[in-house]
């Protein structure tokens, strides 16, 4: 059985949804039941106990660690105790309870987040060995925490540990969550642009998105590598585009649909998860190791989320 913690959120209902399609025996753990008809259990990774409890009851044979709180600025300053509990502590107990109980396999979600300004004003894409992380935000402090913890245990202890940093994911089943207090830009888009509605937003510059469906499909290439060259890895899809190039493909297949940049902020209706975009990743070793490719480019994408979105009736 696979454990998916955070399997509630976006992209863990992205990676239970293609773990299920191929057979697996999948188990969420999450604070609330997920949007599909899938085994959950309800609990806090930050709570050992019920930590604890969890993989004594269901002994999971492999965990990919998705849960975490994405923060933004005014949630630092309201919580940053609560998120150094789940994104820090609460990744320590569920890697030793994976210890306690045999798991063969853990795989832990991090993010591009960590790299802060060093993102923004790398002259290159983003690289695993290159270039050091200098997270600024409690979301970045904290993951890379548990990054490093995970790796520092995993050599103490033995432990099968494979780390994917996530481009800035977009698309099917994202949803505000308790643990997420702003949908991606791609995706508040996409909802206006079915309302007929006008987006506005900053001028961006291009970025590393990467279509949820593809980054749960690296996440489980990453679980399912018998013999990874490398522990950490950046899961993206080695491009990067832009928010009008975005607009554009919707206004294709949804002529009402309106969209402008504006410097002012106060009229801008769709807002950044960060101030800056970070350029994209070099996903040379995703690609030359575990020979993924990304099967959605941007035209690709906004085809299959608008469809998706159409199917589900998401607004």
């Amino acid at each position: 059985m696979i454990l998916v913690t955070g399997g509630a959120g976006f992209v863990g209902l992205n990676v239970v949804e293609q773990l299920r399609a191929r057979g697996d025996d999948v188990l969420v753990f999450d604070l609330a039941p997920p949007r599909v008809d899938v085994p959950c259990e309800q609990g806090d990774t930050s709570d050992a106990a019920a930590v604890e409890r969890l993989f004594a009851r269901q002994v999971p044979q492999a965990v990919i660690h998705l849960a975490a709180i994405t923060a933004d600025a005014e949630r630092d300053a309201r919580e940053p105790r609560r998120v150094a509990e789940v994104n820090l502590i609460g990744t320590i107990n569920v890697l030793e309870a994976a210890k306690r109980h045999g798991v063969q396999r853990f795989v832990h979600a991090s993010t591009g987040a960590l790299f802060g300004p060093v993102g923004i004003e790398a002259p290159a894409p983003l690289d695993e060995e290159r270039d050091r992380p200098l997270p600024e935000s409690m979301y970045g402090i904290t993951k890379y925490a548990a990054e490093r913890a995970c790796l520092r245990l995993a050599g103490l202890r033995k432990l099968d540990v494979r780390i994917g940093r996530l481009a800035m994911a977009f698309g099917r089943w994202e949803h505000k969550t308790a643990a997420r207090d702003r949908l991606s830009p791609p995706t508040e888009i996409a909802r206006l642009a079915r309302r007929g509605a006008e987006a506005v937003f900053p001028p961006l510059g291009p970025t590393d998105y990467i279509y949820a469906p593809d980054v749960a499909a690296a996440l489980i290439a990453l679980l399912d590598a018998r013999s990874p060259a490398h522990r950490l890895y950046h899961l993206g899809t080695g491009v990067a585009w832009s928010l009008p190039e975005w607009c554009a493909l919707l206004a294709r297949r949804l002529p009402r649909f309106r969209w402008r940049e504006s410097s002012n902020a106060a009229e801008c209706n769709v807002l950044p998860l960060a101030p800056v975009m970070r350029t994209r990743f070099s996903n040379r070793r995703l690609v030359e190791d575990l020979g993924w490719q990304p099967r959605y480019d941007a035209a690709a994408a906004a085809a299959d989320f608008l469809a998706w979105m159409e199917a589900h009736d998401a607004a």
